[in-house]
């Protein structure tokens, strides 16, 4: 009778330790998760806003008719 009390409280303390391990377990990989998740983002966030300075520096590339129209707006309305 001693016996299958001491083996009941060992399975109940093995069960009771497995539950909360894997509680702390889960929990640090939700953390693990959130964590690379907000990195992700970061870096996504700094490669768009390296995308927009880059668009931002590069020269504009205009037209011949925008060059004509700035040709004749420099030399003023009157000078034909």
């Amino acid at each position: 009778m001693a016996a299958s009390i001491n083996l009941n409280v060992a399975r109940w303390t093995a069960l009771t330790f497995g539950v909360v391990y894997g509680l702390w377990h889960s929990s640090s990989l939700k953390k693990s998760a959130e964590k690379e998740s907000a990195a992700i983002r970061y870096r996504h966030k700094e490669e768009l806003i390296n995308k927009a300075k880059a668009a931002y520096y590069t020269p504009k590339k205009t037209t011949t008719d925008e060059r004509v129209i700035d040709h004749y707006a420099k030399q003023g309305a009157g000078a034909h």
